[in-house]
């Protein structure tokens, strides 16, 4: 006889089937929003802010009212849901290009303001859906569609460390970065997620987590090489930890 060893969150709409692609972690990142949401009973009182990229698929798995935004522009939804309705729970859902380029001014002044809303960024190092361009978090000398002989410092910079920068903002409660490659690295991204969402429910202040992800397809690799890129290249790049709790006095 079959033991059960987990059930769908509550919050998962009913015969959902994940359309993203072998290997990726936004299926399991979504799973994690939605377990904290439920053991939070946050259901009834949220309201979920995704924009363009592989993270606008969240309304099609978690069921809350969710806003579709413009490229980027998830956070400025986010901060004016919160500021009309400050007795919602709110959070974004997005993309390392969505949040830290492309929307990068709404996401660091949202921060400074110290606006009670708690953000997830999926960190891949590429645009995954429009085709594996490079993005803010490209690692120095990774290939993508738009960097073909790799990152190059002289001409693209070095990538940005997200969590690290926004634990630098004063109006910032909360800033991790978390990993899911394996599955106690999994328990741990979702105890931050719930410390981001808790954060935002004591109302004090930005609460953000970064999550370390796998992009198969556009990486060319297959899922368990995909992971083993994470943890081997990835996360000496982007170490995952927390790099800001007020309530821990941990600043980077």
């Amino acid at each position: 006889m079959a033991t059960q060893v987990f059930k769908v969150p509550d919050i998962m709409i009913d015969g959902f089937k994940f359309g993203f692609c072998p290997g990726c972690d936004h299926g399991v990142a979504m799973r994690l929003v939605a377990e904290c949401l439920d053991e939070l009973n946050l259901q009834e009182n949220t309201i979920c802010a995704s924009a363009i990229g592989c993270s606008v698929c969240i309304y099609d798995y978690i069921n809350v009212d969710t806003i579709e935004a413009p490229h980027g522009r998830a956070i400025a939804e986010a901060t004016g849901v919160k500021r009309a309705k400050p007795d919602k729970f709110v959070f974004t859902y997005q993309g390392d290009g969505d949040f830290a380029s492309i929307g990068l001014a709404e996401s660091m002044h949202a921060a400074l303001r110290g606006e009670k809303i708690s953000a997830i960024c999926i960190n891949n190092t590429n645009y995954g859906m429009t085709g594996g361009q490079l993005g803010p978090t490209t690692m120095v000398g990774q290939v993508t569609t738009t960097s073909p002989t790799g990152r190059n410092l002289e001409y693209y910079g070095y990538p940005m460390k997200i969590a690290e920068q926004f634990a630098l903002c004063d109006g910032v409660a909360f800033s991790a970065r978390v990993s899911l490659d394996t599955v106690p690295n999994i328990r741990k991204a979702k105890a931050a997620i719930k410390k981001a969402f808790e954060y935002q429910i004591k109302g004090l202040g930005f609460s953000f987590v970064e999550i370390l992800s796998s992009c198969p397809t556009n990486w060319r690799m297959t899922p368990q090489k995909a992971h083993d890129r994470v943890r081997d290249e990835m996360m000496k790049v982007f170490v995952p930890g927390v790099y800001k709790d007020i309530l821990e006095s941990k600043q980077v």
